[in-house]
């Protein structure tokens, strides 16, 4: 039996984690959650705060996980010493860290979409201190720490999401920026991404991200369109320029149903957004 930890399993990726992972029987996966409880056995969820560095440790001690994946919010220096000691913790026990990073380490440089070989460079603290968490994790475990950078994400629930959903329906303007170009994935996605990773012991860094880019403009009109609300009024602006996007060396080591378009992006969210309303009716 495979022990997983997942750090922050709350949120959307950490949910999407547990549903991938719960339903294969050779992983037993355990969690922690900030204030959200989560849906899992009581034995198997832990309460935790990264105010509280100690409690981290004896949850690693109860669990004894020989992976932990790391979806953690919160504050940069907090995180980046928590990740530290579940890399010591890691370190002695030959486990593996699983670290979802970003773009964001790449945004100091937006001529082009970057891959895995690019060295990052970011101007900004969040990239800078997904870097900083790369560098540290990478220096600690070596082969053990694998970083999965990503996109935006999209999923049901997704604040992003939400967020638009609540604009479209309050009939307010949407901004949209034609020369800017990114791509995105999904949350459930990226959990099946991650399981063969994990199964396969593929090590390294991995850009895990739709294989076309699209302007910003096309995605939002796309998905705007498909969640049903095609005579929204939107705005283009030139404020936003550039590449926002990653691009993959490794593709090639993933089976055709684990790759994506920006196009399926906007049909799993259209499709998610729709079975979501109609529960609600």
């Amino acid at each position: 039996m495979h022990k997983v930890l997942i750090l922050g399993g709350s949120g959307l990726l950490g949910t999407a984690f547990i549903g991938e992972l719960n339903r294969h029987s050779e992983y037993r996966v355990h969690a922690t959650y900030f204030d959200i409880p989560l849906l899992l056995n009581y034995d198997r969820s832990y309460k935790m705060s990264i105010e509280d560095p100690d409690n981290l440790c004896g949850i690693l001690d109860a669990v004894k996980p020989h992976s932990v994946v790391s979806c953690l919010r919160g504050d940069f220096n907090k995180q980046l010493a928590l990740h530290a000691r579940v890399a010591e913790y890691l370190r002695k026990t030959g486990g593996r860290l699983y670290f979802l990073s970003t773009v964001n380490v790449f945004d100091s440089d937006r001529r082009r979409p970057h891959d895995e070989g690019d060295a990052p460079d970011s101007c900004t603290d969040y990239g800078q201190y997904k870097i900083a968490c790369e560098k540290s994790m990478t220096g600690i475990l070596r082969e053990n720490a694998c970083i999965l950078r990503l996109p935006q994400v999209w999923g049901a629930g997704a604040p992003r999401l939400n967020q638009l959903l609540r604009s479209l329906q309050n009939e307010e303007r949407i901004v949209v920026y034609p020369k800017l170009f990114f791509n995105a994935t999904t949350d459930v996605m990226v959990a099946k991404q991650l399981r063969y990773i994990m199964e396969h012991r593929l090590t390294g860094i991995f850009h895990l991200a739709a294989e076309d880019v699209v302007s910003h403009r096309d995605f939002y009109k796309g998905l705007i369109t498909g969640l049903g609300f095609s005579q929204a009024e939107i705005k283009e602006t030139l404020a936003e320029e550039g590449y926002f996007a990653l691009a993959s060396r490794r593709k090639g080591e993933f089976p055709g149903g684990l790759r994506l378009t920006n196009q399926a992006v906007i049909d799993y969210v259209a499709g998610v957004s729709a079975r979501s309303a109609g529960s609600r009716r």
